[in-house]
């Protein structure tokens, strides 16, 4: 912590010195409003003399309306919102050795949770990726060091694992969570996972253009998801327990381009898990995930992308889900006026096992044998710093109210 407050404190004593010397207008805050890359532009050059300086400073809102309009746990709207603030310290630019950097972000979820009042769904399939305990939170808290052009990267401090595995490029349109961080891991084990980091280190090599691995180790205790966590209620040690992830993928480009990944999961238990084991135990599971793009452009930009994910857990006696497995299609330009568009429809189903469901059968008759979700949605891009994403999510059998739902949604996304 003492750590963290000399960063901040210093971050914010080179800001003031750079404010202190005001620097000629630039260009970019001649941009036109609906052009600039930001909605409070360069800051009359500020922003760019900071980046020179090796700090970027980064600031997202997203504004939320979900609307249940047929079935699940009740009819109605509730709005959300999310932020995202923080900061990333290049230290070479700052006068550090070259490749090293320092990055810390805050989050806050305001609002109620429309999947559990509304829909009567698990969070793990959520209406946003976003959705959690109303909680202003450290987020990322880590040092960084790349080598070789990028080729290798290591990360070590509070992390959070679904930034640098099970992630899919065209998965990332959907707002539901289901396409973020797999279900089948966030219901089946407790991880450092959004909305909560916790102490880890990760390594990337890529020792060939088309080849990439990852694996990182973290606390397998990250804390609980509630109103008073700050972000600071991890656990570490032999008691917590510890987490593994790994992947190897290989990738290909052109007019064919695609990313083919298998990954994997492994804890050592520590922290509470869902299954009818007399005590904490060890988990394990693979994935496997495809982004592939089927149309381009004449400059090879992806115009038609498909993407498919796979994950099964096959501790029956200790897991919630089996297996888990979602996929989807995303156009990029579905309207010729309007290139920077896109469009998509994907599905996400996950099958629980028996013994999870015979477990809880007393206290929660309403679950079925597992939960699917489909989604549509359109997202408009306005301007570089303005998304607007109106989206429909068809959710079936959601596991506490058991009745099938439709709600209408629409998110606004401001980068300031």
């Amino acid at each position: 912590m003492r750590a963290v407050a000399r960063a901040a404190v210093w971050t914010a004593a080179i800001v003031a010195l750079s404010v202190a010397r005001p620097p000629a207008l630039r260009a970019d805050d001649q941009t036109g409003w609906l052009e600039q890359q930001t909605l409070t532009g360069n800051w009359r050059g500020y922003r760019e003399q900071l980046a020179e300086m090796g700090i970027l400073p980064h600031l997202i809102y997203r504004g939320m309306m979900w609307s249940n309009v047929d079935g699940g746990a009740a009819v109605g709207t509730d709005l959300t919102g999310y932020l995202d603030v923080g900061v990333k310290l290049s230290l070479h630019d700052l006068g550090a050795w070259p490749g090293s950097a320092f990055r810390i972000s805050w989050h806050w979820f305001q609002g109620p949770s429309p999947t559990v009042d509304l829909v009567g769904g698990s969070l793990a399939m959520a209406l946003s990726g976003w959705e959690a305990s109303n909680a202003f939170r450290f987020y990322d808290i880590y040092f960084e060091q790349s080598l070789a052009e990028k080729r290798f990267q290591m990360k070590i401090g509070q992390l959070a694992a679904d930034t640098d595995f099970m992630a899919s490029t065209y998965a990332a349109l959907f707002l539901n969570a289901a396409f973020g961080d797999l279900p089948s891991q966030n219901l089946n084990i407790d991880a450092p996972v959004y909305p909560l980091a916790a102490p880890g280190v990760y390594a990337m090599a890529r020792p060939l253009d088309w080849l990439t691995t990852r694996i990182a180790g973290y606390t397998a205790d990250p804390g609980p998801d509630r109103a008073g966590n700050h972000g600071f209620e991890w656990k570490i040690g032999n008691n917590a327990g510890y987490t593994f992830f790994g992947e190897i993928a290989g990738s290909r480009e052109g007019a064919a381009a695609g990313t083919y990944t298998l990954g994997g999961v492994y804890t050592t238990g520590g922290s509470d898990q869902f299954g009818i084991g007399p005590e904490n135990l060890d988990h394990y599971e693979v994935y496997a995930m495809v982004d592939q793009t089927v149309v381009t452009d004449a400059r090879n930009n992806p115009k038609v992308g498909v993407f498919a994910r796979m994950s099964g857990s096959p501790q029956d006696d200790r897991n919630v889900v089996g297996l888990y497995a979602d996929g989807g299609v995303v156009v990029y330009g579905p309207i010729g006026a309007r290139p920077m568009d896109a469009a998509g429809i994907a599905v996400s189903v996950m099958r629980f096992t028996d013994d999870y469901r015979q477990q809880v059968q007393a206290t929660m008759p309403t679950l079925g044998s597992g939960a699917a979700v489909l989604e549509l949605t359109y997202q408009l891009h306005l301007a570089p710093w303005l998304l607007v994403q109106p989206d429909v999510q068809v959710f079936f059998d959601p596991p506490l109210s058991g009745s099938n739902a439709v709600t209408l949604n629409l998110q606004v996304g401001l980068t300031f």
